[in-house]
């Protein structure tokens, strides 16, 4: 993948529960904010998807719906986002390239 593809060119919130991407190439990414929260890429919540799900359910892991919308995000360098969720956390870092590849529209499922 070329590397405007991987850079934005404009972010949009047509409401607070989705970010909406427009790629440098011109590809348009829309990511619910709850899926977001479930593919967080830090350390922590990758050992917790690691566990079984019942554990992370008795254990309050899983993301839902509630608290997770207008996050706070902060521009990271020129190659990242970070959401601070309203679930309290805030250590995950998802570069540009990161967003892309999780991209969940047609073309990119096909890809």
């Amino acid at each position: 993948m070329e590397a405007k593809a991987t850079l934005p060119a404009a972010a949009e919130w047509p409401s607070p529960a989705e970010l909406v991407i427009t790629w440098g190439d011109g590809h348009v990414s829309s990511y619910r904010m709850t899926f977001l929260r479930e593919h967080c890429p830090c350390a922590s919540c990758k050992a917790e998807k690691a566990q079984p799900a019942a554990k992370q359910d008795l254990l309050g892991m899983r993301p839902t719906e509630k608290g997770l919308e207008s996050p706070d995000v902060e521009v990271v360098g020129r190659y990242a986002l970070r959401f601070g969720w309203r679930d309290g956390h805030d250590t995950g870092i998802y570069p540009f390239s990161f967003l892309r590849e999780i991209c969940g529209c047609d073309a990119c499922r096909g890809a």
